[in-house]
Order: C-alpha cells, then structure tokens, then sequence
C-alpha cells in the first residue's frame, strides 16, 4: 500500500506541475557598449516577449578583440543554439566565428561584418550605400565647392571601411569639393576630439565635418568650438538616435546639419533568430532601409520616438504583470493539487486499509499460485528459446545434407574421364552453383554466430593504408559511371601497420562504400580518409554528399533489419554487421549525417589484438595485389620455343565477364574449337590480355571495377593489343548503346540472349577476317615496300579493313628492320625496345598479325635485302653477307638456299 500511495502522490503531482519545455538559448556579443546598442538590446528583449521557449544571453566586448574571442567560445562551450554576433573588427574574430560554424550553430551577423564566409545571415543597413548618401548630401550643402574632413570609426571595422569608400566615390563627382583629410577615430566622443585636435594644426579652413557616427561629429564639434570659436563649422553625423545624447536631438538643436538614420531593428533581429531555429525560410542577406534626418523631420521623428518609447515601456509592464499573474496561478495550482493529492490520499489509505485485513490470506494463496506459474511460464519460455535455436541449427543442418549429396555426386562425374566437352563443363556449373548454395548457408550461419558472440577472428599484420588504397581502387570505375568524384586522403608519413581480420575489414569498408555509392547522386563526391587519432589508433572514415539521414533515424542505423524511410532496397544487416565486425576488433563506428548534405561514417580500429597469425590469412595479407610477373626464359631459344608451343594448335578465346554461369555457359560453346581463358572483370581481363594476347576477346559490357566499354577502349588503344578482334556481350539493345560500343572499337555486338549458335558464327567470322589480313600482311614482305591505295583496295574486297594502328605497326616495323638490318646484333629485344613492347608482346603481336615470328620476318628481310645486292653489285658473297647483318658467309649461304633453292652463287651466274 506505502508503494501504491507514493505513486499516486507522484501521479497527482505530476499533473498538476506541467513542466516547462527546453528553452532555447541565443547568446548575443555585442562589440560594445553605447546608446545605439543598448536600444538594440532592447528591442531584442521586446522581440523575446513573442516566444516563451527562448533565453537571451548578453555579452558586450567593449571594443577588446580579444575579450570577444573568449566570450564567444564560452557561448560556443555552454553551448548556445544560436549566435548573433556584432563584430569589432572584419578579421579578429573570423576564426571563432569559423569554429561555431563548423560546431553547426548557426551564426547571424549584424550591423558588421568579418573577413569569414562562414555565417548563416547578415542583418545590418548599407554602409556603402549610407557613406555615399552622405558625402552627396554635403556636397549638395555646399553647392559643390568647400573643404571636408572625415573623422572615421574603429580602424579595421567593415562600418568604417565601407562609409569611408562610398563617402569618397560621392566626393569625388564634385571637383570644386576638397577632401582635407580621413582622421581615424574609434566611436567615441574623445576619440572626435582627438582626431580633430590633428586636423585643426594641420589646416583650419574647414567647411564640414562628416563623422562616420554622431559622437565621433559632437566630439570634432567640441573640438572646434574650443579652438576655433568664430568659424562656422557644418557638422554630419550617423546613427540617428534620439533620447538626450541622441544624433535626432543635436539635429533638432542645430548642433548638426544631419544625420543618417542607423537603424537597430532588434524585433526584426529576433524574428530572423527564431526563424533559423525553427528551420523557416529566411533571406541570407538583410538589408535595413532607412533615412536622412535634417532639422525639417527632426521634431517628427522625435515624436514618433517617444510615442515608440512609451508603447515599448507599456509592452514591458504588461509583459512583467502576466509574469506575475502565470507565478502566481501556477502556485495556485500546486496549492490545489497537492491538497486534493492529500485528500485522495487519505481516502484510498482507508479503504487499502479496509481491504488489507480482508484480503490478506487470499493474497497469500494468489501469491503462491503465480509464483508457481510464473516458474512453469519461465521453463516454457526457455524451452521454445532452446526449440528456436535447435530449428535454426537443424534448418541450416537440413540444407547441408542435401547440398553435400547432390555436391558429392556431381564430383564424382565430373571426375569421370569419360565425361568430356560440354557435359564436362555443365556438370562444373552445376558444381560451382552448389558452392554458391552452400556459402549463401555459411552466410547465414555466420550471422548467427554474430548474434550469438561466436564470431572469431583470423588475424593477419598489413597496412591498412595499402588495403583502403586497393579497396578504393576497385571503386572507381563504379563512381565513374555514377558521375561521382571519389577521392583518397592518406597521410604518406603515418605508420598504418596493423593486426586484424582482413577480409571482415574489406567487409566493413565494401559495405560502407556500397552505401555511399547507393545514395550519392550523380556530381556528388565521395571522399575516403585514412588517418591516426590522438591516442594512436587507426581511423578510416568514408563521407558522401548524398541525401543523408533523418536526425530521428540516425540513431538507430546500426541495429539489425533497420532501414531508413528512403532505404532502396537490401536487408538492412549490412550496417548491423558492419559494428558486429568493428566491435570483433574492440573498435568502434560512428556516423555523422546532416539531411540533404550528407553521411560520414568513421570506423576506429586498435593497432593490436590478442591471438595469433593465422597461417593463410598472414600469406593472403603479405602477396601483392597484382599478379606476379611472368618468369624469363633461360634463353632466346627457349623462349621462342615455348611461345610456339603456345600459338600451335587451337585459337585463344578470352571470356570476361563477372557472372562464373555465364563464362562457364560461354566456355561450353567455345570450347571444342577454341582454347579459353577467363576473367571476372575489365582489369583483369585486361591484364590478361596484354599478358598472353589471345585470339579473340568475348566481353561483357556491364561489370565491376572496369565495364566493358572502357576494356575496349583501352584494349583498342594499346599498341599491344591492339589487333584483337572484341565481342561485347550485353542486354543492352538501344541504338544508342550500339553506337557507344562501336565508338569504343568494339568488332562486333552481341545481344543477350543469345544462341550458340549465333555466339560461334560472329567469332569463326572475325577469326576468318583476321587470318584474311594475316596473309595481306604477310604478303607484303618487311623487305618490299608499304601497302599501296590498290593492295588496300583489294583488301576491303575481300570483305576486311586493316585497323588503322595495326597497319602503322607495320609499318614502323618494316622501318625498324631496313634501317638496323646491317647491325649483326639486331635481336628482339631491339626491335621491341625501338617499337615500345616487351619481348613477348612483340612475339605475339606479329604472330598475330603475319603468322611469323619476328626472328622470321628478319632473317627474310635480310635474305632478300642480300639477293638484291647479289644481283645488283659486284661485291662478294662474304660481304654481302656481313652487310646484311649475318656474322658467319657459311650460315648466310645455307639460310639462302633455304630460302631461295639455290646457293648465292648460282643466283648471280644465271
């Protein structure tokens, strides 16, 4: 029952105490103290009355640059919500001023402004605008002819700076108008007399006085009265203000010609305030109007002043009576509540009283009856817990079992050396699919094992600056197609040794780009940092522009199955799985999102883990990622040799394509005739390419890490690989995408689906056509002299074209031999050396191209380069041979007679 009272007393007043919501806190710096802001200040706290939920907090600088730095920073530390700032001058306090801004408070600016772009808003009157105004109106004064003196306000403040430049470029329309001189004063009334104390020893015939502010015009005022009473002196000021030191007031007087009109607007300030805070539209850029006061408006104005005055101090009286009345109902209500608490209180003690004795012995007996049910419930509960778990386990167990009979007997096929060609290659598919099966399993036992804490780690040392670097790499084609700029920051200098799990890292940071991939639109940036925190950890961070993510949603994007309102598809584990694998390595992950600027999440990762190396995964993380280099054959000979046992036989047909079922289905169609190799993206492929330049390149269009477009396009414009016939497999059937891929050297285009049938007649045709322009190419002997307008002529009709580089490939290394023929030492190696391909590329390249090996096409120049000699000159056999490049007459005879059918000699008798 002492349990039950409480609660109810607690209930009651609860309701009778409403508490107050949050208030909203914006902390005002004032530069200064003078009338002009002290009137502004109330006006802010006149705007106030209109929102209950929001504090003023004042702070004024007086003209200390560095007493407004450590005010701002307090209010950036409390911390405030938002800042209204009037700065002393344009770049003290720029850097403060940065760092609120980056701390996302909003910063409004008024009346000046700072050298920083960082601000939210802008609220002040047009200093330019009022400096001209001015210098007009004074020359107007003076029907254009007189000499004027300019007493400025603080140096390096934008007021001065900017009613100094329009007060000079109105002087300047008026010749007959001498501008003696800018004093710089610093608003005060002392700092007038000083700067014309200087003026009046340099020059004393002085029209007008123009005073960037009304003190700065009373103090030179002073001054010229003191010293110079006889002369008849004009004075202007700015500001405006009236109240007994006001500028409306010494106007009214004739202590001053005129003055400008500053405008405080502190209600429209506070309006522009509450509008940022509760995210309403505003303009980024106010500017206040205002007006001339001449002693013909100024009693108007003062008028309209006091009437102002008056209705603002009844506003405050009014305002301070509802305080008191709201204090006092809420009192009121207390008082009323708490003693109809006290009185519900005593009745329900009296009759909880009445029903204790009664019940007492029944409550007993119900006691032990839910105590009893409550044990069975508990045992229920951890018996279906345990018939949950059991069925997961069983399920997955279930899967296994048939996976692993239908996996063995597929092997046992396929091991069969009876079963041959495409049987052979659909019982691979078949296997390859059950693997896919199988790891789909062991996917979802691994996340199981993740919710149950049983995941471990396979530790291995790397960088993981080199890793993110790589990863990063493998991206970009991706961002490329999205017209998205991914960028990598990493510090050369910082030592990114680590110990971990690799592969859950890569886990980590593919998920964490396939994410900022996903909701960055197209122009959008990406940008990707490595770095070391404070207390030597390593940190990683992807950030994107895209859409972002709701402030309401933020905190809950790591938990399992969650997905934002403007999710596009998945499962929502990836980013539960992604603080499951961070946490493995005692790390952490944080996020940081603003909605329509953007995402950034930031892993935090130790340098060390308890537990050893694996074995496999320490090797994995120590090879490169490229693949190693090929092995250079002990001799030319050998070399050679071995390249023609590689070229004899079938033709090479490279498959690429990141689907394994459709390379295997590919190689089942190609393969009886053709001998296939595989890659499973554009780079690799490429790489492949350039490394074993194969016959003929079956490619599709849509991949990861490099699309086939851009394989064709680098395929096509390397002199290497430059002959190779491609084939683009794709979906994609517009006009347009035709025409791209043509664009991009493509030799034929293959729609899916598509038949084998089709398949194997486009590559046996491209095929064909290659051997065509081989025996164009070999026919024109290295010795004779280039293609002509006919042999090409000829060629087109026999229904192929040389491509354009393969024909100044030839061409190059037709010139390449006649030119070095004479050199006995000219080898492969120089002739790849001259041309820009290694000694294998160049093998392959005119391989391909003629069906001879450049050894081959060399010895025949030289050989017939000899008979021309022969049957032209006198000279002798022996140096014959030498000057074509052999080194012994007896090899050169038996190489010519090989070649020819008869020895040199016989050649020059007939």
């Amino acid at each position: 029952m002492k349990n039950i009272t409480y609660l109810l007393l607690l209930l009651l007043t609860a309701a009778a105490c409403t508490p107050a919501d949050r208030k909203l806190v914006i902390g005002v710096s004032q530069c200064s103290e003078d009338i002009w802001r002290e009137k502004q200040n109330r006006e802010l706290k006149t705007g106030q009355y209109l929102y209950d939920n929001v504090k003023l907090r004042f702070a004024s600088a007086r003209d200390n640059d560095q007493k407004q730095v450590e005010q701002i920073n307090r209010f950036i530390d409390e911390p405030v919500d938002l800042l209204i700032v009037s700065p002393n001058q344009v770049n003290t306090i720029s850097t403060v001023i940065d760092k609120a801004y980056a701390r996302g408070i909003p910063v409004i600016l008024f009346d000046r402004k700072t050298d920083s772009k960082n601000y939210t808003a802008f609220m002040g009157a047009d200093n330019f605008e009022i400096g001209k105004t001015m210098g007009t109106l004074i020359a107007n004064t003076l029907n254009g002819r007189g000499k004027v003196v300019e007493i400025m306000g603080l140096k390096g403040s934008s007021p001065a700076i900017e009613r100094h430049r329009g007060f000079a470029e109105a002087l300047q329309r008026y010749p007959g108008i001498t501008l003696i001189t800018s004093e710089q004063g610093d608003w005060t009334e002392q700092s007038g007399e000083q700067a014309m104390r200087k003026v009046l020893d340099e020059a004393s015939d002085v029209d007008v006085v123009f005073g960037q502010n009304d003190r700065l015009a009373m103090g030179a005022r002073r001054t010229v009265q003191a010293e110079l009473p006889d002369r008849a002196v004009r004075y202007f000021g700015v500001d405006g203000l009236p109240g007994k030191d006001g500028g409306i007031v010494a106007v009214k007087n004739g202590l001053m010609t005129a003055t400008y009109i500053y405008p405080t607007h502190g209600t429209e300030l506070m309006q522009l305030a509450m509008n940022i805070l509760e995210r309403k539209p505003y303009r980024r850029e106010n500017r206040l109007q205002s007006a001339i006061v001449t002693k013909n408006n100024a009693d108007v104005l003062l008028m309209q002043y006091t009437e102002l005055e008056k209705q603002s101090r009844n506003i405050d009286l009014l305002h301070r009576q509802v305080d008191t009345y709201f204090d006092r109902l809420n009192s009121q209500k207390t008082t009323i509540a708490m003693a109809v608490a006290l009185i519900l209180i005593l009745i329900f003690s009296a009759i909880m009283l009445y029903r204790t004795t009664l019940m007492k012995s029944r409550l007993n007996d119900e006691l032990l009856h839910r105590n009893d049910e409550l044990q069975r419930l508990s045992h229920e509960i951890e018996e279906m817990t345990q018939a949950q778990l059991t069925f997961f386990t069983n399920v997955s167990h279930e899967l296994r079992t048939p996976l692993t009979l239908i996996a063995d007997p597929v092997q046992r096929l396929a091991a069969d050396a009876t079963i041959t060609g495409e049987r052979h290659e659909l019982l691979s598919l078949a296997s390859r699919n059950v693997g896919v099966l199988m790891q789909l399993v062991n996917d979802i036992l691994d996340f199981r094992k993740v919710q149950n804490g049983k995941m471990s780690l396979r530790l291995s040392h790397f960088s993981l600056s080199e890793a993110i670097t790589a990863w990063t790499r493998d991206f970009t084609a991706a961002a490329a197609r999205h017209d998205i700029t991914l960028t990598l920051h990493t510090d050369p200098e910082t030592d990114y040794s680590i110990t971990a799990d690799r592969d859950k890292l890569m886990r980590v940071f593919g998920n964490l780009m396939s994410n900022a991939l996903k909701y960055t639109p197209a122009g959008g940036k990406i940008d990707v940092t490595t770095g070391r925190t404070d207390d030597g950890q390593l940190r990683f961070s992807v950030s994107d522009t895209g859409m972002g993510i709701d402030a309401d949603e933020l905190p809950k994007v790591f938990e399992r199955f969650f997905q934002t309102r403007h999710s596009t598809g998945g499962t929502g584990i990836g980013l539960a799985l992604v603080k499951a694998f961070t946490e493995l390595h005692h790390g952490q992950v944080t996020v940081q999102s603003e909605k329509g600027q953007g995402t950034a999440f930031t892993v935090t990762l130790p340098v060390t883990q308890q537990g050893a190396l694996a074995e496999d995964a320490a090797e994995a993380a120590s090879a490169p990622f490229t693949a190693p280099a090929e092995a250079e054959p002990t001799t030319l000979t050998a070399a050679f040799a071995a390249l023609n046992d590689e070229t004899e036989g079938k033709e090479t047909v490279l498959v690429i394509d990141d689907n394994a079922d459709v390379r295997a289905y590919v190689r089942s169609v190609l393969g009886g005739k053709y001998t296939v190799t595989e890659a499973d993206n554009g780079r690799a492929g490429l790489e492949t390419a350039r490394r074993e330049v194969p016959d003929l390149v079956v490619c599709d269009v849509m991949m990861p890490v490099m699309d086939g477009l851009e394989f064709t396009n680098e395929l096509k414009n390397d002199t290497a690989t430059s002959h190779i016939p491609v084939v683009l497999l794709t979906a994609r059937t517009l006009d347009d995408q035709r025409i791209e891929g043509y664009q991009q050297g493509a030799d034929a285009y293959i729609t899916k689906p598509f038949t084998a049938k089709v398949l194997m007649a486009r590559v046996e045709n491209l095929l064909r056509t290659r051997q065509n322009l081989r025996r164009l190419y070999a026919s024109q002997s290295v010795a004779s002299t280039p293609q002509t307008p006919a042999d090409a002529a000829s060629a087109a009709a026999d229904g192929f074209v040389a491509n354009s580089r393969d024909q100044a490939f030839i061409a190059r290394l037709r010139q390449v031999i006649q030119q070095n023929m004479t050199d006995s030492d000219l080898n492969v190696e120089k002739i790849g050396s001259e041309i820009g391909l290694g000694r294998v590329q160049l093998y392959r390249k005119v391989k391909a191209l003629t069906g001879s090996s450049p050894v081959e096409l060399l010895r025949t120049a030289r050989l017939q380069r000899a008979r021309t000699l022969i049957l032209t000159t006198d000279k002798t056999i022996s140096e014959i041979a030498y000057e074509v490049g052999f080194t012994a007459p007896s090899y050169f005879a038996k190489c010519f007679k090989d070649e020819f059918g008869m020895a040199p000699g016989e050649v020059r008798q007939e």
